[in-house]
This record gives structure tokens, sequence and C-alpha cells, in this order.
């Protein structure tokens, strides 16, 4: 088991072919048949999110999920590592899901993904990996790590201490776009998700102290304050929940509805760079 959400190429190659650890690519399945990790599983991202009263990308149901984990050979104690091709968000959101759902065994996003594993020379292989037999995935879901719409509001209306993190564009936080809610939500501070990231060829994260003094500087400064994350459908801020988990904070929700709820409501947004 690690205690890390984010794991390098070489922790990984050395535990190749390792019953305890499951390797998973989150999408890019036109790509899996030509090339992926030794022993990783194929996991489509549609099939672990959902839409629920309206609201696309939603956590799917427990049962079915339970089932689907199961079958790809997450036990209790299964390490999960998961990776994909786009930057680490699909690989966080599904490293979110197993955590919400009480997944005791660990799980982590390889840094960089596929691009940065072929850049530094790793194994591939072609041949799909197929679970002879699943075991039995144990579902215990743990809402501490859920923001709900009303639980939102609440910091909205400025009634806790916790802090609301936009891991949008800055075009999408300061109300640049065609569509609407124009804006972002009350209070909330601003960290694209893409700016902890070396670069688009490079999609490692930058080193740890840079990204802390980041946050520090938009106020995300204790590990012991509660952050609720946020974007359109949480799918970016699934990364940046994973992200500040790796950095050691305790109190981190993910807000499954995110813009996309809030749209639904028709509920108010606050625009421009001030949060509100």
């Amino acid at each position: 088991m690690t205690n890390q959400f984010f794991v390098s190429g070489e922790w990984l190659q050395s535990r190749l072919n390792t019953a305890a650890v499951r390797i998973v690519q989150v999408g890019g399945e036109n790509q899996y048949v030509s090339m992926h990790l030794p022993g990783a599983v194929l996991l489509s991202y549609a099939q672990f999110t959902t839409p629920r009263d309206g609201v696309p990308g939603m956590r799917g149901d427990v049962a079915v999920l339970a089932g689907l984990f199961g079958r790809l050979g997450i036990g209790p104690e299964t390490t999960v590592v998961a990776y994909d091709l786009s930057g680490g968000t699909d690989a966080s959101r599904l490293v979110w899901t197993l955590v919400s759902m009480g997944h005791k065994g660990g799980a982590a996003v390889l840094d960089g993904g596929l691009a940065v594993w072929l850049q530094e020379g790793r194994p591939v292989e072609s041949v799909p990996t197929v679970i002879a037999a699943g075991v039995e995935f144990i579902a215990q879901p743990d809402d501490s790590w859920e923001a709900n719409l009303e639980q939102v509001l609440a910091v909205t209306e400025g009634g806790t201490e916790t802090v609301l993190l936009d891991t949008r564009t800055r075009n999408e936080y300061v109300g640049m776009t065609l569509r609407s809610p124009r804006g972002h939500l009350r209070g909330a501070v601003h960290l694209d998700w893409v700016e902890t990231l070396v670069g688009r060829q490079d999609p490692r994260l930058q080193p740890l102290d840079s990204l802390r003094a980041r946050l520090a500087a938009i106020g995300v400064s204790d590990p012991a304050r509660e952050v609720i994350v946020y974007c359109e459908t949480a799918h970016r801020a699934a990364q940046t929940w994973v992200l500040l988990r790796h950095l050691g904070w305790q109190k981190v929700r993910l807000y499954d509805g995110s813009i996309a709820e809030w749209r639904v409501y028709d509920l108010p947004v606050v625009s421009g760079e001030n949060p509100g």
C-alpha cells in the first residue's frame, strides 16, 4: 500500500506484475489496443460516471461500481495505480471515486501518465490484460470526501470557514464564457489545474514546494483547513483533490455536481477576478 497519491514511473516499474498492485488505464480506448502499461486493465471514464438529475459526470451507483471494480480485480487490500492520456484528470477521478467508496488498499495516480512513462523508456505491451476471476470489492461509502449542493451553498453564504477552490480556466472563473453561469461561486479562489503541471508536453506535477507556494499565494495554506474543489463536472477538480491529498491536506471535498449542477438550479455566481 502506498501513502502517496501520486507515484513515479520508477516506483511503479519496480512493482509491475505484482499481485498486490492493479494498474488501470482510464480512457484512451483506441490507444490501449496497441500500447499500454504491462498488466494494465482498461476502464472508460463513462463506466464509473453517470448523469443524475440533469447533471452529467456524477459518481456512479455504488452497487454498480462495486461490481465493476471487483471484476477488475480490485480487492480490499489491492493498491490501485491509475494513469491516463489526459494529464491526470481521468485517473484522478478514478482515485477519488475509489477513496469516496471507502477503498482501503490505497489508490494513486501515475505522475505524468503514459506520456512520461514512454519518454522515460519504460516497458509497454499490446496484449489486453485479462482478469481470470474477479474478487469482491468492499464498498463503504465515505461522504467526508464529497461535497453536496447544500454544503457548498452554506460556504458561498459565509456560513463556514471552508475554502472554495475553482480549478477551471481563468476565462471560466471571471465569466468570459458564452455559456452561463458566467463566473465563479461566491468566495471561491482560483487555480487552473493545468498550472500545477510542468507543461503540456511534460504532464508531471511541478515541484511540491512550488505547488505549496502557489497554493499559499491564493490563501490555501493550512492543511488542517477544509477545502472544497470544483470545476464544470468535477473532472478537472479531481486532479486538484488528489494533489491536495498528496500535499498533506486532510479535509478535502470534491463537489461532484460542480458548475453543471449550479447551472441546473440557476444559482447565482460572481464575475471578475475578485472572489466576491
